[in-house]
Protein backbone atom coordinates (compact mmCIF):
# COMPACT_ATOMS: atom_id res chain seq x y z
CA UNK A 1 0.00 0.00 0.00
CA UNK A 2 1.73 3.16 -1.28
CA UNK A 3 -0.96 5.73 -0.40
CA UNK A 4 0.63 8.03 2.20
CA UNK A 5 -2.69 9.35 3.46
CA UNK A 6 -4.11 5.87 4.00
CA UNK A 7 -0.94 4.67 5.73
CA UNK A 8 -0.93 7.65 8.09
CA UNK A 9 -4.59 7.06 8.89
CA UNK A 10 -3.90 3.38 9.58
CA UNK A 11 -1.04 4.28 11.93
CA UNK A 12 -3.52 6.37 13.91
CA UNK A 13 -6.60 4.20 13.43
CA UNK A 14 -5.11 0.94 14.72
CA UNK A 15 -3.96 2.38 18.10
CA UNK A 16 -7.23 4.27 18.45
CA UNK A 17 -9.25 1.12 17.77
CA UNK A 18 -7.16 -0.71 20.37
CA UNK A 19 -7.80 2.13 22.82
CA UNK A 20 -11.52 2.01 21.96
CA UNK A 21 -11.61 -1.75 22.60
CA UNK A 22 -9.86 -1.25 25.95
CA UNK A 23 -12.16 1.57 27.04
CA UNK A 24 -15.18 -0.47 25.87
CA UNK A 25 -14.05 -3.38 28.04
CA UNK A 26 -13.49 -1.08 31.01
CA UNK A 27 -16.88 0.57 30.42
CA UNK A 28 -18.51 -2.86 30.32
CA UNK A 29 -16.89 -3.80 33.60
CA UNK A 30 -17.95 -0.54 35.23
CA UNK A 31 -21.50 -0.89 33.88
CA UNK A 32 -21.67 -4.46 35.19
CA UNK A 33 -20.43 -3.40 38.63
CA UNK A 34 -22.94 -0.55 38.72
CA UNK A 35 -25.83 -2.81 37.64
CA UNK A 36 -24.76 -5.40 40.20
CA UNK A 37 -24.63 -2.76 42.92
CA UNK A 38 -28.14 -1.57 42.05
CA UNK A 39 -29.49 -5.12 42.07
CA UNK A 40 -27.77 -5.95 45.37
CA UNK A 41 -29.23 -2.86 47.01
CA UNK A 42 -32.70 -3.77 45.81
CA UNK A 43 -32.28 -7.30 47.14
CA UNK A 44 -30.97 -6.03 50.48
CA UNK A 45 -33.83 -3.50 50.82
CA UNK A 46 -36.37 -6.22 50.09
CA UNK A 47 -34.69 -8.64 52.53
CA UNK A 48 -34.60 -6.00 55.29
CA UNK A 49 -38.26 -5.21 54.70
CA UNK A 50 -39.14 -8.91 55.03
CA UNK A 51 -36.92 -9.30 58.08
CA UNK A 52 -38.76 -6.40 59.69
CA UNK A 53 -42.04 -8.33 59.37
CA UNK A 54 -40.77 -11.39 61.30
CA UNK A 55 -42.03 -11.50 64.89
CA UNK A 56 -43.48 -13.54 67.74
CA UNK A 57 -47.06 -14.60 67.66
CA UNK A 58 -48.33 -16.77 70.53
CA UNK A 59 -44.84 -17.92 71.43
CA UNK A 60 -44.15 -18.88 67.84
CA UNK A 61 -42.23 -17.16 65.08
CA UNK A 62 -44.38 -15.71 62.36
CA UNK A 63 -43.30 -14.08 59.08
CA UNK A 64 -45.39 -11.96 56.74
CA UNK A 65 -44.40 -11.02 53.20
CA UNK A 66 -45.21 -7.35 52.56
CA UNK A 67 -46.26 -6.66 48.94
CA UNK A 68 -43.92 -3.67 48.82
CA UNK A 69 -40.94 -5.98 49.31
CA UNK A 70 -41.73 -7.67 46.00
CA UNK A 71 -43.13 -4.69 44.10
CA UNK A 72 -39.73 -2.96 44.13
CA UNK A 73 -38.56 -5.57 41.62
CA UNK A 74 -41.28 -4.72 39.12
CA UNK A 75 -39.81 -4.10 35.64
CA UNK A 76 -40.53 -4.64 31.97
CA UNK A 77 -38.23 -7.64 31.97
CA UNK A 78 -40.59 -9.45 34.43
CA UNK A 79 -37.88 -11.06 36.51
CA UNK A 80 -38.81 -13.86 38.87
CA UNK A 81 -38.30 -13.14 42.59
CA UNK A 82 -37.73 -15.90 45.13
CA UNK A 83 -37.49 -15.55 48.90
CA UNK A 84 -37.03 -17.68 51.98
CA UNK A 85 -37.48 -16.92 55.69
CA UNK A 86 -35.87 -19.67 57.75
CA UNK A 87 -35.38 -20.04 61.48
CA UNK A 88 -32.03 -21.22 62.80
CA UNK A 89 -33.71 -24.45 63.86
CA UNK A 90 -34.48 -25.13 60.20
CA UNK A 91 -38.17 -24.20 60.46
CA UNK A 92 -39.43 -22.61 57.22
CA UNK A 93 -41.42 -19.48 58.05
CA UNK A 94 -42.11 -18.35 54.47
CA UNK A 95 -40.99 -18.77 50.87
CA UNK A 96 -39.28 -21.51 48.93
CA UNK A 97 -37.87 -24.29 51.12
CA UNK A 98 -35.00 -25.27 48.79
CA UNK A 99 -33.78 -21.81 47.93
CA UNK A 100 -30.84 -21.97 50.37
CA UNK A 101 -29.37 -24.56 52.71
CA UNK A 102 -29.84 -22.36 55.76
CA UNK A 103 -26.16 -21.59 56.42
CA UNK A 104 -25.91 -18.22 58.23
CA UNK A 105 -23.65 -15.53 56.73
CA UNK A 106 -20.28 -15.12 58.46
CA UNK A 107 -20.06 -12.41 61.10
CA UNK A 108 -23.71 -11.59 60.56
CA UNK A 109 -22.89 -9.46 57.49
CA UNK A 110 -25.31 -9.74 54.52
CA UNK A 111 -23.90 -12.17 52.00
CA UNK A 112 -24.32 -11.74 48.23
CA UNK A 113 -23.79 -14.53 45.72
CA UNK A 114 -24.95 -15.91 42.41
CA UNK A 115 -26.64 -19.31 42.47
CA UNK A 116 -28.13 -21.76 40.02
CA UNK A 117 -31.71 -22.55 40.96
CA UNK A 118 -33.62 -25.06 38.87
CA UNK A 119 -31.57 -24.17 35.80
CA UNK A 120 -31.86 -20.40 36.32
CA UNK A 121 -29.09 -18.06 37.36
CA UNK A 122 -30.16 -15.95 40.31
CA UNK A 123 -28.60 -13.19 42.35
CA UNK A 124 -29.21 -13.85 46.05
CA UNK A 125 -28.71 -11.99 49.32
CA UNK A 126 -28.92 -13.57 52.76
CA UNK A 127 -29.08 -11.61 55.97
CA UNK A 128 -29.54 -12.70 59.59
CA UNK A 129 -31.81 -11.11 62.21
CA UNK A 130 -31.88 -12.04 65.90
CA UNK A 131 -35.17 -12.02 67.80
CA UNK A 132 -35.24 -11.97 71.60
CA UNK A 133 -37.89 -13.46 73.95
CA UNK A 134 -37.69 -14.34 77.66
CA UNK A 135 -33.94 -13.70 77.68
CA UNK A 136 -33.27 -15.98 74.78
CA UNK A 137 -32.39 -15.07 71.17
CA UNK A 138 -33.04 -16.92 68.00
CA UNK A 139 -31.54 -16.25 64.57
CA UNK A 140 -33.74 -15.86 61.51
CA UNK A 141 -32.25 -16.05 58.00
CA UNK A 142 -33.96 -14.01 55.29
CA UNK A 143 -32.91 -14.69 51.68
CA UNK A 144 -34.19 -12.91 48.57
CA UNK A 145 -33.16 -13.83 45.00
CA UNK A 146 -33.92 -12.37 41.58
CA UNK A 147 -33.35 -13.56 38.04
CA UNK A 148 -30.90 -11.65 35.84
CA UNK A 149 -32.97 -10.18 32.97
CA UNK A 150 -33.25 -6.68 34.40
CA UNK A 151 -29.62 -6.92 35.47
CA UNK A 152 -28.48 -7.59 31.88
CA UNK A 153 -30.71 -4.86 30.49
CA UNK A 154 -29.31 -2.42 33.04
CA UNK A 155 -25.76 -3.28 31.94
CA UNK A 156 -26.59 -2.52 28.31
CA UNK A 157 -28.41 0.70 29.22
CA UNK A 158 -25.32 1.89 31.08
CA UNK A 159 -22.67 0.59 28.64
CA UNK A 160 -24.20 1.26 25.22
CA UNK A 161 -24.39 5.10 25.46
CA UNK A 162 -20.77 5.19 26.66
CA UNK A 163 -19.71 3.01 23.70
CA UNK A 164 -21.59 5.23 21.24
CA UNK A 165 -20.01 8.32 22.77
CA UNK A 166 -16.50 6.88 22.51
CA UNK A 167 -17.11 5.65 18.96
CA UNK A 168 -18.39 9.07 17.93
CA UNK A 169 -15.26 10.65 19.38
CA UNK A 170 -13.14 8.19 17.36
CA UNK A 171 -14.99 8.98 14.14
CA UNK A 172 -14.71 12.71 14.84
CA UNK A 173 -10.99 12.37 15.48
CA UNK A 174 -10.53 10.45 12.21
CA UNK A 175 -12.53 13.02 10.23
CA UNK A 176 -10.53 15.88 11.73
CA UNK A 177 -7.32 14.00 10.99
CA UNK A 178 -8.39 13.36 7.39
CA UNK A 179 -9.19 17.05 6.98
CA UNK A 180 -5.87 17.96 8.57
CA UNK A 181 -3.98 15.57 6.29
CA UNK A 182 -5.74 16.98 3.25
CA UNK A 183 -4.86 20.52 4.25
CA UNK A 184 -1.27 19.63 5.13
CA UNK A 185 -0.77 17.65 1.91
CA UNK A 186 -2.22 20.45 -0.23
CA UNK A 187 1.18 22.06 -0.93
CA UNK A 188 2.54 18.68 -1.99
CA UNK A 189 -0.45 18.05 -4.27
CA UNK A 190 -0.06 21.56 -5.71
CA UNK A 191 3.59 20.77 -6.36
CA UNK A 192 2.52 17.66 -8.28
CA UNK A 193 0.02 19.69 -10.36
CA UNK A 194 2.70 22.28 -11.12
CA UNK A 195 5.06 19.56 -12.30
CA UNK A 196 2.36 17.98 -14.46
CA UNK A 197 1.57 21.36 -16.05
CA UNK A 198 5.20 22.06 -16.93
CA UNK A 199 6.68 21.64 -20.36
CA UNK A 200 8.87 18.60 -20.87
CA UNK A 201 12.05 20.66 -21.01
CA UNK A 202 11.21 23.08 -18.18
CA UNK A 203 13.83 22.46 -15.48
CA UNK A 204 13.46 25.68 -13.48
CA UNK A 205 13.74 25.18 -9.68
CA UNK A 206 10.61 24.27 -7.74
CA UNK A 207 9.33 26.66 -5.07
CA UNK A 208 9.82 25.48 -1.49
CA UNK A 209 8.36 28.43 0.43
CA UNK A 210 4.89 26.86 0.82
CA UNK A 211 6.15 23.38 1.73
CA UNK A 212 6.51 22.03 5.24
CA UNK A 213 9.98 22.03 6.71
CA UNK A 214 10.18 18.22 6.52
CA UNK A 215 9.46 18.23 2.75
CA UNK A 216 11.74 21.11 1.80
CA UNK A 217 14.97 19.01 1.77
CA UNK A 218 13.38 16.59 -0.72
CA UNK A 219 12.39 19.38 -3.10
CA UNK A 220 15.76 21.08 -2.66
CA UNK A 221 17.45 17.81 -3.64
CA UNK A 222 15.23 17.62 -6.74
CA UNK A 223 16.16 21.23 -7.56
CA UNK A 224 19.85 20.43 -7.23
CA UNK A 225 19.45 17.47 -9.56
CA UNK A 226 17.48 19.63 -12.03
CA UNK A 227 20.25 22.26 -11.88
CA UNK A 228 22.89 19.65 -12.75
CA UNK A 229 20.69 18.33 -15.52
CA UNK A 230 20.14 21.85 -16.85
CA UNK A 231 23.88 22.44 -16.97
CA UNK A 232 24.34 19.20 -18.88
CA UNK A 233 21.56 20.08 -21.36
CA UNK A 234 23.03 23.57 -21.84
CA UNK A 235 26.41 22.06 -22.56
CA UNK A 236 24.86 19.85 -25.22
CA UNK A 237 22.95 22.78 -26.73
CA UNK A 238 26.09 24.91 -26.72
CA UNK A 239 28.01 22.11 -28.40
CA UNK A 240 25.37 21.84 -31.15
CA UNK A 241 25.34 25.60 -31.66
CA UNK A 242 29.14 25.82 -31.71
CA UNK A 243 29.40 22.85 -34.06
CA UNK A 244 26.83 24.38 -36.40
CA UNK A 245 28.70 27.69 -36.41
CA UNK A 246 31.99 25.97 -37.07
CA UNK A 247 30.47 23.98 -39.94
CA UNK A 248 28.94 26.96 -41.69
CA UNK A 249 32.26 28.31 -42.98
CA UNK A 250 33.63 25.11 -44.58
CA UNK A 251 30.21 24.32 -46.03
CA UNK A 252 30.03 27.80 -47.54
CA UNK A 253 33.53 27.39 -49.01
CA UNK A 254 32.60 23.98 -50.38
CA UNK A 255 29.49 25.41 -52.02
CA UNK A 256 31.51 28.21 -53.57
CA UNK A 257 34.09 25.77 -54.93
CA UNK A 258 31.37 23.52 -56.31
CA UNK A 259 29.75 26.48 -58.06
CA UNK A 260 33.12 27.42 -59.54
CA UNK A 261 33.80 23.83 -60.63
CA UNK A 262 30.42 23.59 -62.32
CA UNK A 263 31.42 26.37 -64.76
CA UNK A 264 34.58 24.57 -65.88
CA UNK A 265 34.69 22.30 -68.89
CA UNK A 266 34.11 18.76 -67.72
CA UNK A 267 32.74 15.46 -68.81
CA UNK A 268 29.09 14.50 -68.33
CA UNK A 269 30.04 12.10 -65.53
CA UNK A 270 31.92 14.84 -63.65
CA UNK A 271 29.00 17.23 -64.10
CA UNK A 272 26.65 14.63 -62.63
CA UNK A 273 28.98 14.11 -59.67
CA UNK A 274 29.27 17.86 -59.07
CA UNK A 275 25.48 18.16 -59.16
CA UNK A 276 25.13 15.41 -56.55
CA UNK A 277 27.72 17.13 -54.36
CA UNK A 278 25.86 20.40 -54.74
CA UNK A 279 22.62 18.77 -53.53
CA UNK A 280 24.39 17.24 -50.52
CA UNK A 281 26.01 20.58 -49.72
CA UNK A 282 22.63 22.31 -49.84
CA UNK A 283 21.08 19.70 -47.52
CA UNK A 284 23.97 20.04 -45.10
CA UNK A 285 23.57 23.83 -45.11
CA UNK A 286 19.82 23.46 -44.47
CA UNK A 287 20.51 21.13 -41.52
CA UNK A 288 23.03 23.55 -40.03
CA UNK A 289 20.61 26.46 -40.42
CA UNK A 290 17.84 24.48 -38.74
CA UNK A 291 20.12 23.46 -35.86
CA UNK A 292 21.07 27.11 -35.36
CA UNK A 293 17.41 28.19 -35.50
CA UNK A 294 16.47 25.53 -32.96
CA UNK A 295 19.33 26.53 -30.66
CA UNK A 296 18.34 30.20 -30.92
CA UNK A 297 14.68 29.46 -30.17
CA UNK A 298 15.56 27.36 -27.13
CA UNK A 299 17.95 30.00 -25.80
CA UNK A 300 15.33 32.75 -26.24
CA UNK A 301 12.65 31.13 -24.07
CA UNK A 302 13.99 32.36 -20.75
CA UNK A 303 16.02 35.31 -22.03
CA UNK A 304 13.20 37.89 -21.69
CA UNK A 305 14.05 39.48 -25.05
CA UNK A 306 12.41 42.82 -25.94
CA UNK A 307 9.25 42.57 -28.03
CA UNK A 308 8.53 44.61 -31.13
CA UNK A 309 5.51 45.32 -33.26
CA UNK A 310 5.35 42.94 -36.23
CA UNK A 311 2.96 43.20 -39.17
CA UNK A 312 1.75 39.65 -39.79
CA UNK A 313 0.61 40.36 -43.34
CA UNK A 314 4.02 41.74 -44.34
CA UNK A 315 5.76 38.84 -42.63
CA UNK A 316 3.58 36.33 -44.51
CA UNK A 317 4.40 38.04 -47.80
CA UNK A 318 8.12 37.92 -46.94
CA UNK A 319 8.00 34.19 -46.16
CA UNK A 320 6.03 33.59 -49.36
CA UNK A 321 8.73 35.34 -51.39
CA UNK A 322 11.55 33.43 -49.65
CA UNK A 323 9.99 30.04 -50.38
CA UNK A 324 8.61 30.80 -53.83
CA UNK A 325 11.66 29.31 -55.58
CA UNK A 326 11.28 26.01 -53.68
CA UNK A 327 7.54 25.98 -54.44
CA UNK A 328 8.14 26.65 -58.15
CA UNK A 329 10.72 23.85 -58.34
CA UNK A 330 8.12 21.45 -56.91
CA UNK A 331 5.26 22.78 -59.05
CA UNK A 332 3.27 23.99 -56.03
CA UNK A 333 0.98 27.00 -56.01
CA UNK A 334 2.15 29.03 -52.95
CA UNK A 335 -0.02 32.07 -52.36
CA UNK A 336 -1.65 34.45 -49.92
CA UNK A 337 -5.41 34.30 -49.42
CA UNK A 338 -7.07 37.51 -50.70
CA UNK A 339 -9.19 37.62 -47.53
CA UNK A 340 -6.08 38.23 -45.41
CA UNK A 341 -6.21 41.24 -43.08
CA UNK A 342 -3.59 43.69 -41.89
CA UNK A 343 -2.80 42.62 -38.29
CA UNK A 344 -0.04 43.69 -35.90
CA UNK A 345 1.33 41.71 -32.94
CA UNK A 346 3.91 42.43 -30.23
CA UNK A 347 6.50 39.65 -30.32
CA UNK A 348 10.07 38.69 -31.28
CA UNK A 349 10.42 39.31 -35.04
CA UNK A 350 13.24 36.82 -35.65
CA UNK A 351 11.55 33.99 -33.79
CA UNK A 352 8.14 34.65 -35.38
CA UNK A 353 9.82 34.63 -38.79
CA UNK A 354 11.45 31.26 -37.97
CA UNK A 355 8.07 29.93 -36.81
CA UNK A 356 6.17 30.93 -39.94
CA UNK A 357 9.04 30.07 -42.32
CA UNK A 358 9.31 26.51 -40.99
CA UNK A 359 5.54 25.99 -41.06
CA UNK A 360 5.31 27.05 -44.70
CA UNK A 361 8.53 25.21 -45.60
CA UNK A 362 7.14 22.04 -44.00
CA UNK A 363 3.86 22.43 -45.96
CA UNK A 364 5.70 22.94 -49.27
CA UNK A 365 7.98 19.94 -48.72
CA UNK A 366 5.14 17.54 -47.95
CA UNK A 367 2.66 18.75 -50.55
CA UNK A 368 2.90 16.71 -53.77
CA UNK A 369 3.54 18.34 -57.16
CA UNK A 370 0.57 20.28 -58.44
CA UNK A 371 -0.76 20.98 -54.95
CA UNK A 372 -1.56 24.21 -53.16
CA UNK A 373 -0.20 25.95 -50.03
CA UNK A 374 -2.20 29.00 -48.90
CA UNK A 375 -1.51 31.52 -46.14
CA UNK A 376 -4.38 33.37 -44.46
CA UNK A 377 -3.72 36.25 -42.02
CA UNK A 378 -6.60 37.46 -39.87
CA UNK A 379 -8.24 37.19 -36.47
CA UNK A 380 -9.34 34.20 -34.40
CA UNK A 381 -11.65 35.62 -31.77
CA UNK A 382 -9.70 38.28 -29.87
CA UNK A 383 -6.32 37.11 -31.13
CA UNK A 384 -4.35 37.48 -34.33
CA UNK A 385 -3.92 34.36 -36.42
CA UNK A 386 -2.00 32.92 -39.33
CA UNK A 387 -3.30 29.77 -41.01
CA UNK A 388 -1.27 27.66 -43.39
CA UNK A 389 -3.39 25.28 -45.49
CA UNK A 390 -1.89 22.61 -47.73
CA UNK A 391 -3.15 19.77 -49.90
CA UNK A 392 -0.54 17.28 -48.73
CA UNK A 393 -1.09 13.83 -47.21
CA UNK A 394 -1.93 15.28 -43.78
CA UNK A 395 -0.98 13.91 -40.37
CA UNK A 396 -3.10 11.34 -38.47
CA UNK A 397 -4.74 12.81 -35.36
CA UNK A 398 -3.00 10.34 -33.02
CA UNK A 399 0.42 11.35 -34.39
CA UNK A 400 -0.03 15.15 -34.23
CA UNK A 401 0.95 15.57 -30.52
CA UNK A 402 4.35 13.97 -31.28
CA UNK A 403 5.35 15.77 -34.47
CA UNK A 404 6.73 18.75 -32.51
CA UNK A 405 9.46 16.53 -31.06
CA UNK A 406 12.95 16.66 -32.54
CA UNK A 407 13.59 14.40 -35.53
CA UNK A 408 9.95 13.30 -35.51
CA UNK A 409 8.04 13.01 -38.76
CA UNK A 410 4.30 12.87 -39.12
CA UNK A 411 4.71 11.48 -42.62
CA UNK A 412 7.43 9.04 -43.72
CA UNK A 413 7.52 10.10 -47.37
CA UNK A 414 10.88 11.30 -48.66
CA UNK A 415 10.67 15.10 -48.70
CA UNK A 416 14.27 16.11 -48.01
CA UNK A 417 13.52 17.20 -44.44
CA UNK A 418 15.31 16.38 -41.19
CA UNK A 419 12.42 16.28 -38.69
CA UNK A 420 13.48 19.58 -37.07
CA UNK A 421 11.08 22.06 -38.71
CA UNK A 422 8.12 21.56 -36.36
CA UNK A 423 10.48 21.33 -33.36
CA UNK A 424 11.70 24.83 -34.27
CA UNK A 425 8.06 25.93 -34.65
CA UNK A 426 7.25 24.62 -31.16
CA UNK A 427 10.22 26.30 -29.47
CA UNK A 428 9.70 29.58 -31.31
CA UNK A 429 5.97 29.56 -30.41
CA UNK A 430 6.79 29.12 -26.71
CA UNK A 431 9.27 32.01 -26.84
CA UNK A 432 6.79 34.25 -28.70
CA UNK A 433 3.81 33.40 -26.51
CA UNK A 434 2.01 31.88 -29.48
CA UNK A 435 -0.19 28.80 -29.74
CA UNK A 436 0.15 26.36 -32.64
CA UNK A 437 -2.49 23.78 -33.59
CA UNK A 438 -2.45 21.18 -36.35
CA UNK A 439 -5.94 20.55 -37.70
CA UNK A 440 -7.36 18.26 -40.32
CA UNK A 441 -9.24 19.61 -43.33
CA UNK A 442 -12.66 17.93 -43.39
CA UNK A 443 -13.52 19.19 -46.89
CA UNK A 444 -10.37 17.85 -48.59
CA UNK A 445 -7.04 16.17 -48.00
CA UNK A 446 -4.24 18.08 -46.34
CA UNK A 447 -3.42 19.86 -43.14
CA UNK A 448 -4.18 23.24 -41.55
CA UNK A 449 -1.60 24.78 -39.21
CA UNK A 450 -3.14 27.55 -37.06
CA UNK A 451 -0.94 30.05 -35.20
CA UNK A 452 -2.59 32.38 -32.65
CA UNK A 453 -0.92 35.38 -30.97
CA UNK A 454 -2.12 38.28 -28.80
CA UNK A 455 -2.94 41.37 -30.85
CA UNK A 456 -0.48 44.26 -30.40
CA UNK A 457 -0.59 47.93 -31.37
CA UNK A 458 1.64 48.99 -34.32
Amino acid sequence: MNNLRVRLLLWVLIPMLAALALTAALSWRNARQMALLVQDRQLLASAEMMAGQVGWQQDALHAETPPAALQMFASQERDRVYFQVLAASGELLAGWPDLTSGVPPPNGIPQYRSIDYHGKTLRLVTLMRRLYRHGHSIAVLVSVAESRHAFKHRILSLWWPALLHESALLVLALVLMLIGLTLELRPLLQLRRDLQAREMDDLTPLRTTELQRELQPIVETINQYATRLTKQVNLQKRFIADAAHQLRTPVALMSTQLDYASHLEASAELSETLQALRVCSRRLKDLINQLLSLSHAEASRGANLPRQSVNLLELAQQVQAELSVLADDKGIDLGLDPASADVNVMTHPTLLHALLFNLVDNAVRYTPRGGNVTLLVGHAGTQASVRVDDTGPGIPAEVRPHVFERFSRGNTSDNGGFGLGLAIVSEAAKACGAKVELLGRPDQAGLSALVQLPVGEP
